[in-house]
């Protein structure tokens, strides 16, 4: 193996690592010099192991062996934080803030949806407890392992909180502890502003996990389905598909935080239609109100009044101009993101 190959040998390995190493390392300076001190560390063993002193493909293949797998090497870097059950304390708060918001949402969800059951005259007593308590008790299970996949993911890979802050956040914070130091010095030159941070990671992490909570509930549909019409339970359906889509790539913003500018434009591209496919199911539930379960039975025989069909097909137009508005904003974050490239 000439010297070509053996180099070549060497930036492979070295590269594998690099693209094991956790995604809170990648892009900062500190995993540029991670990657040069294992580099100089490998050519410094095969040095050693080499018969003649100079590295050669034997060395370089013991030195390879002798400092372990990529995965191996990447795994020291992700043992940070203060172990507390399968998560880290740092984030443990944040865990649980992630659950109290996702549970109060769910139960929510589901008294509203036994309310509306309730008014339509559409199961028993008995059966609206027992839809309450089978919703909650499933809504809140998958809550909850939805919600401690994410922040053991978060943990196992080493994450901090402040690990979702910007580069310039974290110069920003460094240069004022500095000037806490200092006391009674006063600065020379002011700090320079920041650019604002595009994204707040954990409440995309946050929303994004109860947004896929609850497209689950409407793809499972955990509760009474026999009062509802079928076209009207496969809208249902297909809404939840789409919003556990949805939110599964705000949680990817959330994890990735301030950084890859270029990766979140790919995601918020994603997204837009996303929302968009939303519409011709609206457009579905407007021109055919009777499959909604307000305009179903009992309430046609009571007499519906022929505004409130006007008043349906208002409110689902104002969620089809809301619809629209957030994909205008979801456009203006891709132009904004432009300037932290």
């Amino acid at each position: 193996m000439n010297e070509n190959s053996i180099e070549y040998s060497v930036q492979e390995y070295i590269k594998e690592i690099g693209k094991s190493l956790p995604e809170w390392l990648k892009n900062t300076k500190e995993h540029k010099e991670i990657l040069a001190d294992l580099e100089e560390h490998l050519w410094s063993k095969a040095a050693e192991l080499s018969e003649t002193g100079q590295p050669d493909k034997k060395s370089v293949n013991l030195a390879i062996d002798h400092m372990g797998t990529p995965q191996n090497i990447a795994k020291e870097y992700k043992q940070r934080g203060t172990p507390k059950y399968y998560l880290t304390q740092e984030l443990f708060p944040y865990y649980k803030k992630a659950l109290g918001g996702v549970f109060a949402v769910i139960v929510t969800l589901v008294v509203i949806g036994l309310i509306v059951t309730f008014f339509t005259g559409n199961g028993s007593f008995e059966t609206l407890i027992g839809g309450l308590i089978t919703g909650i008790q499933t809504g809140l299970l998958l809550a909850f392992t939805i919600v401690t996949i994410i922040f053991v993911a978060l943990s196992m890979e080493g994450y901090f909180p402040e690990d979702f802050k910007s580069e310039k956040e974290k110069k920003l914070m460094k240069q004022l502890r500095e000037q806490e130091i200092e006391e009674g010095v006063a600065v020379s030159q002011p700090l320079k502003k920041p650019l604002k941070p595009f994204i707040k990671p954990t409440g995309e992490i946050i929303g994004g996990g109860i947004g896929l909570v609850f497209g689950i509930i409407l793809l499972s549909q955990p509760f009474p389905t026999y009062m509802f019409f079928p076209d009207f339970l496969m809208i249902l359906r297909v809404f939840g598909l789409i919003t556990m889509l949805e939110s599964s790539l705000n949680i990817s913003r959330g994890i990735i935080g301030n950084r890859r500018p270029k990766t979140h434009q790919v995601l918020h591209a994603l997204i837009i239609p996303l929302k968009l496919s939303v519409i011709p199911l609206i457009g579905i539930l407007m021109n055919r109100p009777e499959i909604f379960p307000i305009f179903s039975e009992p309430w046609i025989h009571v007499g519906i009044p022929v505004e409130a069909y006007g008043l349906y097909r208002g409110i689902l137009g104002v969620i089809i101009a809301i619809t629209f508005l957030t994909t205008i904003e979801n456009i203006y974050n891709i132009v904004k993101i432009q300037k932290y490239k």
